[in-house]
């Protein structure tokens, strides 16, 4: 196990130091060895996600009213497809996402434990649900609420599983620990998303780096806040700390 390891109390306390560049190096680091598997897991989650949205779409489309200059109605029939599509993708997506995860802490890649997390599906939709809602409020009400919420939201899915914390839970944990240290956190994300965006200029050939660069990233961030524990949610060995969950309430 590596020595950097958060834990649940340490990071609500905000007992956690990093900086951007210690981040990207170290997921640079492993990115090499990493490639193949996780661009090979980003294909099958597209393909996935392509046909279930492609099937849910022959009953709601959106194209006519797009067509007829109806913008409204047809981005809210594209919400509609996503959140009906969305306990088919969301488990995947954390699925795939903690391939980096496992990278990051020096783990085998396995790409059939992308299909490990369908056994939390409802705890990981209905937190998308809530994170979704509340941070678009902050956005409707001034920009920066939605982009404070955005960011500090953005380890709940995970402690789901990890930690096996409810949804509430997760959420308070993830915000509390993101808070102390909310701009390194922000500078890190903002990092990842403009170099994915230069790789993507020259015929996204520089994606097959950057998408293993972002997910070893937060698999990284992960490791230093929180700790990398358990990430099967078939495992019940390690159940969550009470007292911890009792005190963020």
């Amino acid at each position: 196990m590596l020595q950097d390891q958060g834990s649940l109390e340490k990071a609500v306390s905000g007992a956690y130091e990093f900086s951007v560049g210690e981040i990207l190096t170290e997921a640079w680091e492993r990115v090499s060895g990493a490639k193949l598997k996780i661009v090979g897991a980003m294909f099958i989650y597209i393909v996935i996600a392509s046909l279930a949205t492609a099937v849910v779409s022959l009953f709601l489309n959106a194209k006519p009213y797009y067509d007829a200059g109806d913008q409204i109605t047809g981005f809210t029939i594209d919400m509609i497809i996503g959140w009906i599509v969305a306990p088919i993708t969301i488990p995947l997506a954390i699925g795939l996402l903690l391939l980096g995860y496992a990278r990051a802490n020096d783990e085998e890649i396995r790409l059939e434990s992308m299909f490990n997390y369908y056994i939390v599906v409802w705890p990981l939709f209905f937190a998308s649900v809530l994170i979704t809602i509340l941070t678009y409020v902050g956005f409707a009400l001034l920009l920066l609420p939605g982009l404070y919420l955005s960011i500090a939201y953005s380890f709940t899915l995970p402690l789901i599983v990890d930690k096996k914390l409810d949804i509430w839970g997760a959420m308070e944990v993830s915000r509390q620990a993101v808070t102390k240290h909310w701009f390194t956190i922000f500078g890190v994300n903002m990092s990842l998303v403009l170099l994915v965006v230069l790789s993507a200029i020259p015929m996204g050939i520089g994606l097959i780096w950057t998408i293993p660069l972002v997910m070893i990233a937060q698999g990284v961030m992960y490791r230093k806040i929180f700790g990398w524990k358990v990430h099967d949610p078939l495992n019940t060995e390690d159940e969550q700390d009470d007292r911890l969950t009792d005190h963020i309430y």
